[in-house]
């Protein structure tokens, strides 16, 4: 079912022009404005009303009191004087309309927060690219909203052995633990933040669902997965199968939960401890990204919500890697065994399945090889490294080029994980910001520059914003 999200709609003013010595022949009214916003702004609801008074301002601030928990946010359109429709705590873009008197707070927007600003040119003195660009800035902050709304309707379901989530992302001082009720304060500050809820499953209730895979399905899947695929170098078909069969067994489960994200730290598909039963999910997650669900290996919800903050924001999935910096050659070095093989959303690039690089016989042919994708991704294009931290309401963000690493490092496939996205950043910013302890060893990145979205996002959720290039 398509998101609907609901914007409360306010015009404070009757509409530009009545002063501005225009013809009203070139003014867009507040009428028209409206049904333009609905023929570019897909899912959301415009509810429209007028505070062109104080009493009216009054009867519509009850009316948001009593629906608040149906609002998504609210939109102001025009000057107002009556501040408590600026500061409802909801999302809140402010639109002034140029050549209006421009009886707006914007420095109280700075200080309190949760609170966009543009600009509509309604009465056509701009130049016509200019006032265009207008509209398309005020729809894609509207197209925030409608993002919000996604999230609040959002499932993630986690799979892991491991009793904590995020369980090896913060590896910092050996001494330090992530506390007793982690799992409950982080899942109470998600659902606090954005309202996303995380479903948590047993290893055996996914031991369960692999029992029920169809395998001839889970054959069929992983011979489409070599026929796509450039090379198949040192593993084999079963293991691709066991593989399809893990994407399937998740796949069941994300749909008996109603979820949209799969975040798992799976690693076999019968809990026996034998090697011969070990498998991955990388290529499964391809699988989900090639659908526009996000899937996450190793079990991080953090790095979860960022791939679906980019699905939603953009419709690109995003890549999950460890972070290294090489300050030397001013690069990112983010690894993996795998990435999405559709890194622009509608995409195809090439792909290689080798066996997995944590497998204790990898390269061997032996059961327990694994699967591990090495992905040939984009150069020469801009491309977000960045991260949300729910429980200390941050986003960490840097942006960079995409660059070839095998012109840097030899040996370059052959080293640790699969999958390597080497990107020039501002090596020495970003890397006097790495914390382990504090922010965790794992990135996600998204192709194209998602900066300016991202933080105009971070302010509308409460959200502080680390630029780490900054």
């Amino acid at each position: 079912m398509e998101t609907q999200a609901k914007l409360f709609t306010l015009f404070a003013s009757p509409g530009p022009g009545v002063a501005a010595g225009v013809p009203p022949s070139t003014v867009v009214s507040n009428e028209q404005l409206v049904h333009i916003l609905e023929e570019r702004c897909e899912g959301v609801e415009f509810i429209v009303r007028d505070v062109l008074d104080l009493p009216s301002a009054l009867s519509v601030i009850q009316e948001l009191e009593g629906r608040r928990d149906e609002l998504d946010g609210v939109l102001v359109i025009g000057a107002t004087r009556i501040y408590d429709l600026l500061f409802t705590g909801l999302p809140t873009i402010v639109v002034y309309n140029l050549f209006e008197f421009m009886n707006i707070p914007y420095e109280l927007f700075r200080e309190r927060g949760r609170v966009l600003t543009t600009t509509l040119d309604r009465i056509n003195v701009t130049a016509p690219e200019v006032a265009s660009a207008m509209l398309d800035d005020l729809v894609g902050k509207v197209h925030l909203i409608k993002v919000i709304r996604q999230l609040r309707e959002s499932t993630i379901i986690s799979v892991s052995p491991f009793p904590r989530l995020h369980a090896v992302d913060y590896q910092g001082d050996l001494r330090d633990r992530l506390s007793r009720g982690y799992n409950e304060t982080y899942m109470g500050a998600l659902k606090d933040l954005f309202g996303t809820r995380i479903v948590r499953l047993s290893p055996e209730e996914f031991y369960a669902a692999v029992r029920a895979v169809d395998i001839q399905e889970a054959r069929r899947i992983a011979r489409t997965w070599i026929e796509e695929a450039r090379e198949v170098k040192d593993t084999t078909e079963e293991e691709i199968v066991k593989a399809a069969q893990m994407y399937l067994a998740h796949d069941a489960l994300r749909e008996k939960y109603g979820a949209v994200a799969v975040s798992t730290h799976m690693r076999s598909l019968t809990g026996s401890g034998r090697v011969e039963d070990m498998a991955w999910p990388g290529i499964g997650i391809i699988e989900f990204q090639k659908r526009g669900l996000v899937g996450v290996c190793q079990d991080y919800p953090n790095i979860a919500l960022t791939h679906m903050l980019a699905q939603f924001l953009v419709g690109r999935p995003s890549m999950l890697g460890d972070l290294m910096v090489d300050t030397f050659n001013r690069v990112d070095i983010l690894l993996h065994c795998g990435a999405p093989v559709n890194p622009h959303g509608d995409d195809r690039v090439p792909y290689t399945i080798w066996s997995h690089a944590e497998s204790p016989v990898r390269g061997t042919l032996k059961p327990g090889s694994g699967t591990g994708v090495q992905v040939d991704l984009p150069v020469g294009e801009p491309v977000t490294i960045w991260k949300l931290d729910v429980l200390n309401k941050r986003v960490l963000i840097h942006t960079g080029e995409s660059v070839d690493g095998h012109s840097l490092y030899k040996h370059l496939d052959e080293l640790m994980c699969r999958t390597k996205l080497i990107a020039r950043v501002e090596a020495e910013k970003v890397q006097s910001h790495f914390c382990p302890s504090r922010y965790g060893i794992h990135r996600a990145a998204t192709y194209g520059d998602l900066r300016s979205r991202v933080k105009e996002f971070a302010a509308l959720v409460g959200m502080d914003v680390i630029e780490e290039d900054r």
